[in-house]
């Protein structure tokens, strides 16, 4: 695992589009198609620091964008190819954001995710992440979950979630 750098950013862009298509498997066809991050918003983020990836042989296996919501952490996406599923990518991706934000003092981790598919948040329960009701949620969370709405994102049941950074 490294920090992304700016010659990763159409790689990341090509990871995005192969991890969506299990999507398709779960009758998502509008997030398998959906556009991967723009390039001008994704090189800002790498140019921050806030991007990291895992290598593979020949291409990137995952990717993490790591920001900050209502005080913790906030994973903006997290994504495995397809080919690097079952290996646990994604999970020491999450991890690693864990101890990111242990290590700056941060109370957290917060993400929003879909509540019904499988790999999103089953698997973060199973980090040890809890469903946080609409009425737990800060303005951050909030105007996140709005932007996805506005963004047609709730085709499926889309929720926020938060561990704490001294949980499991």
């Amino acid at each position: 695992m490294r920090t992304a750098i700016l010659d990763d950013v159409e790689e990341i862009r090509s990871l995005e589009r192969r991890a969506g298509a299990p999507f398709r498997d779960v009758g998502l066809d509008a997030i398998a198609d959906d556009d991967p991050p723009d390039v001008g918003e994704l090189s800002a983020a790498v140019g921050d620091g806030a991007v990291f990836v895992v290598d593979a042989p020949a291409r990137l296996a995952a990717w993490l964008w790591l920001g900050r919501a209502d005080g913790d952490l906030l994973i903006e996406q997290v994504s495995v190819d397809p080919a690097n599923r079952g290996r646990r990518t994604g999970t020491r991706l999450v991890e690693y954001a864990v101890t990111l934000a242990r290590e700056a003092g941060l109370p957290g981790v917060c993400l929003t995710t879909f509540s019904e598919v499988p790999w999103n948040a089953p698997l973060y329960r199973r980090l040890g992440f809890v469903e946080l009701a609409p009425a737990e949620l800060g303005d951050d969370l909030r105007r996140i979950r709005d932007a996805e709405t506005a963004a047609g994102l709730d085709i499926s049941p889309r929720i926020a979630m938060r561990r704490p950074v001294d949980g499991p």
